[in-house]
């Protein structure tokens, strides 16, 4: 076909003499997800050309891309975007604005979601500068054969109108319907809007924070934070996007996105920042626990091939000690000996365990706690000796529970290395065995040692996999793995520690119900009493 014919073929599809319709009939679309205007379908080229002859400014954002195509009345709002906007993506020709428009935009184009929003405050490029405007829009799906294709949004700047019903100097009003904390301030700090988000968010009433400064949001050890962002205002940057952390009424501390403007007046000078604020604890709880799991898996392959390597050696070791085992006639040399076999085969049970990453699959017996403290206590009793560590024990109970001994073991014996690790410099290491009536019938196991004790900081990681206050020894699985065992029995463990110059020292306690449940390799079984 040739050139006039496909001028003439493009005239008919696409009408008027409007500076927009000439560009759209000019346009290379073939190299946008729209194709050849040749191909395009009735109802595009009719929504097209209504938009065209609408006199108000106009957007019609068409298929999932949302393709960009606006009429002549929108050209003034465009300034330097026009006319590279025409066939672009809406992300991308106003991605200075895409957080806060695009919820309204695919609830339209995804869920059939019309809008109607007055005066909304939306940040906008004009003439390459970030300029604070108000927005009024109406966004309505363009339905073809039964199914959305685009979204038509009729639209107009309402700024004047709304800086017009302001004094001199008055901040930008902030919409108060929207679902994310949206607050202005002045230079100093000083807030002098709050909305409906931010009261529900950091339980402050506008009364309030209105007056207040923005410090009182700020955990004391980011207030150099505040001075930055200032100073990027001041100097009419927007910040965007800065994750950081800010503090409620009740002392709770939040992951939160910012993204900061500068706010001017009429004369185009810097007298404010509004602030938009976004609350990302949950995402960053699951990116945490998405590190959390690949560390662990990691891990497991690791504790596969550290058992594997050690199985040769112990082997060896074992057959030696079976070998020399005859020889030895004291009776002292023969409880050592005893000992020494009993706790090989439990090193080699381990290496099976893989770190914990494999559960037991024993069988469950009646074990009292007790007797496995007393077998720990023969272990590590001529260690804490040599160290200066004085070993206090109260077994007040012998009854016995269902569970692992393999298992149990571990726990007992990673809880009192820490406190053993804890006192380099001799001190005392308290064991009790108790009976427990609430909340619920059990045992309670307490390791309490006088040793220096655990920062407060990092009392909230203390069970995470790979997280140790050592700074020589320690893999920081210890505790990661007792927690296992113990929930895993259906029991909880819980941790205190003291750092003060005379009252220092950390104690654990393990309850374990008399009615145990436990999980085992896919396996939930309950055994009673």
């Amino acid at each position: 076909m040739g050139q006039q014919a496909l001028t003439t073929r493009t005239k008919a599809l696409i009408i008027g003499d409007s500076e927009l319709a000439g560009r759209i009939r000019a346009h290379s679309w073939s190299e946008t997800p729209l194709g050849p205007i040749e191909g395009w379908s009735e109802t595009l080229l009719a929504t097209v050309n209504l938009m065209l002859h609408s006199p108000f400014p106009t957007i019609l954002s068409w298929g999932p891309e949302m393709v960009f195509l606006y009429n002549d009345a929108a050209i003034p709002t465009l300034t330097e975007k026009h006319p590279s906007a025409l066939g672009g993506l809406y992300r991308d020709v106003f991605h200075e604005a895409w957080d806060l428009v695009s919820g309204d935009l695919e609830a339209c184009f995804y869920r059939g979601e019309t809008a109607v929003r007055d005066n909304m405050f939306i940040p906008t490029l004009f003439h390459g500068v970030l300029e604070d405007h108000y927005w009024s829009y109406s966004l309505i799906p363009v339905y073809e054969g039964g199914v959305i294709a685009g979204v038509y949004d009729a639209f107009r700047n309402t700024a004047e109108i709304v800086m017009g019903a302001r004094r001199l100097g008055e901040l930008a009003a902030i919409v108060d319907s929207s679902d994310d904390v949206i607050l202005s301030k002045d230079l100093n700090g000083i807030i002098t809007s709050w909305n409906a988000a931010a009261i529900r968010l950091f339980g402050y009433s506008a009364e309030e924070m209105i007056g207040s400064s923005i410090l009182k949001l700020i955990p004391d050890d980011l207030h150099s934070d505040e001075k930055t962002i200032m100073d990027s205002i001041r100097a009419g940057r927007r910040v965007e996007h800065f994750e950081t952390a800010r503090l409620t009424k009740s002392g709770q501390l939040i992951d939160v996105s910012l993204t900061i403007s500068p706010v001017r007046d009429e004369r185009g000078r810097v007298i404010g920042a509004s602030k938009i604020l976004r609350d990302v604890s949950i995402r960053k709880r699951m990116e945490q626990s998405l590190l959390q799991a690949e560390k662990i898996a990691a891990t497991g392959r690791m504790a596969a091939t550290i058992a594997h390597e050690i199985n040769n050696p112990l082997e060896a070791v074992m057959n030696l000690l079976y070998l020399i085992g005859p020889m030895i006639t004291d009776p002292v040399g023969i409880s050592y000996f005893q000992a020494i076999d009993t706790e090989l085969g439990r090193v080699a049970h381990i290496a099976k365990q893989t770190l914990g990453y494999y559960r037991e699959h024993a069988a469950a017996n009646a074990v009292a706690i007790a007797d496995i403290v007393l077998h720990a206590i023969t272990i590590y009793g001529p260690r804490c000796t040599a160290t200066g560590i004085q070993v206090k024990k109260a077994l007040h109970s012998s009854r016995k529970i269902v569970l692992r001994r393999g298992e149990m073991t571990q726990v007992v014996s990673n809880l009192m290395v820490n406190s053993i690790y804890a006192m380099p410099t001799g001190g005392v290491l308290s064991v009790s065995v108790e009976d427990a009536a609430e909340p619920e019938d059990g045992i309670v196991l307490t390791i309490q040692d006088d040793g220096a004790g655990i920062a407060e900081a990092d009392m909230p990681r203390v069970f995470e996999a790979f997280f140790t206050t050592r700074s020589v020894v320690g893999t920081g699985i210890g505790l990661f793995v007792a927690k296992q065992f113990v929930e895993g029995h259906g029991g909880r463990i819980e941790i205190e520690s003291r750092q003060g110059a005379e009252d220092h020292g950390t104690t654990v306690r393990v309850f374990l119900p008399m009615s145990t449940t436990y999980e085992s390799a896919g396996e939930v079984a309950r055994v009673k009493d």
